[in-house]
């Protein structure tokens, strides 16, 4: 992929990490698996290039369409759980809260032989007592708060920091220096040039979705403004501004369990699922 014009901002603090999150799902809008299997291949080796580690937050939905990508990407980088229908928690009987956690934790476990310990809310929606049912399921850690539009439940990057919330983790994704904006690939994208301007010093969580990678032409079956939203800036200039980004962050581009670890939040142990 090549590089676009540099950025022009401040380089992260020497000390921070970022981690760099995936949330591979079904096409957005679409309900297919054409833009996620035809990007995966190409963005594993994109940060494979970078030597640059990821937290792919898998929909159990992909798995017959991507399970030997996903299990190329379960030896290098971090696979947790993004459910098993993407279906919104919080619209759900707690049965089925319940199912979807404890059923996507067990799918992806057996079938990518990954530990999972992580959760990611579809559409970043909880029901109420989430953290109880998550501790339940037997995850670990959790990076659901916040909003996927711009607002003011989104962490800023000046407030951001693994939170405890009972025996699991919160981890939530931050913003742009401006606050209530996302940082995710999504607002870079619409917000360009001016997006990687604002990018934060001090690290923490970043999103992308497959999706926005693909083809353009994969949005022409949505009606607008979901047609403008999703194909705004994809293909190859969301390509440019990963590739940029992850040069920005050179060598500290890490997994969630990772960065918990930086934080005091996990025991680091030997093997693969403990090395950054």
């Amino acid at each position: 992929m090549e590089d676009d014009e540099p950025c022009v901002h401040e380089r992260p603090d020497r000390e921070s990490l970022l981690a760099l999150t995936v949330d591979t799902e079904p096409d957005w809008g679409i309900s297919g698996t054409q833009a996620v299997r035809e990007v995966l291949p190409e963005l594993l080796d994109l940060l494979e290039r970078h030597r640059a580690r990821a937290t792919f937050f898998v929909v159990c939905e992909v798995l017959q369409a991507c399970g030997r990508t996903l299990r190329r990407a379960a030896r290098r980088h971090e696979i947790a759980s993004h459910g098993v229908t993407h279906r919104r928690l919080d619209a759900l009987p707690r049965s089925e809260v319940r199912r979807e956690l404890a059923e996507s934790r067990r799918r992806l476990s057996g079938e990518l032989e990954a530990e999972v310990i992580g959760m990611r809310a579809p559409f970043m929606r909880v029901p109420s007592c989430w953290f109880e049912l998550l501790a339940e399921a037997g995850y670990v850690y959790d990076s659901s708060r916040g909003r996927v539009y711009p607002s003011v439940r989104n962490v800023p990057a000046w407030r951001w920091k693994p939170m405890r919330r009972g025996s699991v983790v919160e981890i939530p994704p931050t913003t742009l220096r401006v606050g209530a904006i996302p940082l995710s690939l999504t607002y870079l994208r619409l917000s360009a040039p001016l997006g990687e301007k604002l990018l934060s010093r001090e690290g923490g969580v970043f999103y992308l979705h497959p999706h926005e990678l693909a083809r353009p032409a994969l949005a022409s079956r949505l009606r607008v403004p979901l047609r403008w939203v999703l194909r705004r800036g994809t293909g190859k200039p969301a390509w440019g501004l990963l590739e940029r980004l992850l040069k920005r962050w050179s060598g500290r581009t890490v997994t969630c369990r990772a960065l918990l670890e930086k934080h005091g939040f996990l025991d680091k142990v030997e093997g693969r699922w403990g090395k950054r």
